[in-house]
């Protein structure tokens, strides 16, 4: 099972400034994952270049596919998480990560939302879940919070991708490394950077799991998107 998280900005290329699906849909076919999560999608809405992002990617690559809205952009517009795969849909839907009830970080709050979903692989049915984690500590610490709430409650395999806008030590983490395994850990990829695409340096994107084995993982160095993807493989134990 391939596994492929990607923020793509709204599908924005980063070279020429401009929304291209088919050129991320190039991106993703290169890898031909099993799943791939995304981050920062758009839905369909009045705002000029909102369209239905998801079901677009979706139709590119012939997967299946499902959108997780965190917020409505100025009370009309859909933002959010989405996952496109080769795999059955089971189940899919949107938890929504409840918003800091201080606020103290001034200009940086954004209501967040982790996909939750279940998809047949092969036979086996596998967790998958499609963060976007907040530039404010607060929100970051409840969404870790109501992941640790879900990784809790299954022993089904499970698979945790995004992007959380955190390093790898950061304290609010800590909880996700105590429960999860990090694909960072490998040899090959370790200390491989994400962000920014055109000049790395620093880590906040990744995919943890469980019950699962990870037997490679690596990040695709091109400039598509703001955020290099990284692609992990598994199987089952």
């Amino acid at each position: 099972m391939k596994v492929m998280t990607f923020n793509v900005q709204h599908f924005l290329d980063y070279q020429n400034d401009k929304i291209d699906i088919a050129l991320f849909a190039d991106a993703i076919k290169s890898v031909a994952p099993d799943i791939c999560g995304l981050n920062e999608v758009r839905g369909e809405g009045p705002i000029d270049g909102y369209t239905d992002q998801t079901n677009a990617i979706g139709d590119a690559l012939c997967y299946n596919r499902y959108f997780a809205q965190a917020i409505m952009v100025d009370g009309t517009s859909p933002y959010g998480n989405a996952f496109v795969t080769k795999y059955p849909i089971k189940s899919a839907e949107t938890v929504a990560v409840p918003d800091p009830i201080f606020k103290y970080e001034i200009g940086k709050y954004e209501s967040r939302c982790i996909l939750k979903a279940i998809v047949d692989a092969d036979g086996t049915d596998v967790m998958v879940l499609v963060c976007h984690m907040g530039l404010a500590l607060g929100e970051r610490k409840n969404a870790v919070k109501e992941i640790c709430r879900i990784v809790d409650e299954t022993d089904m395999p499970l698979i945790l991708m995004g992007d959380f806008n955190a390093l790898p030590d950061s304290n609010e983490l800590k909880p996700l490394f105590e429960r999860l395994n990090d694909t960072d850990s490998l040899a090959e990829i370790k200390g491989k950077f994400t962000f920014p695409s055109y000049k790395p340096n620093i880590k906040i994107d990744y995919i943890f799991y469980k019950n699962l084995r990870c037997t490679s993982v690596k990040t695709i160095e091109k400039v598509v998107s703001d955020h290099l993807p990284i692609v992990a493989e598994f199987e089952a134990i």
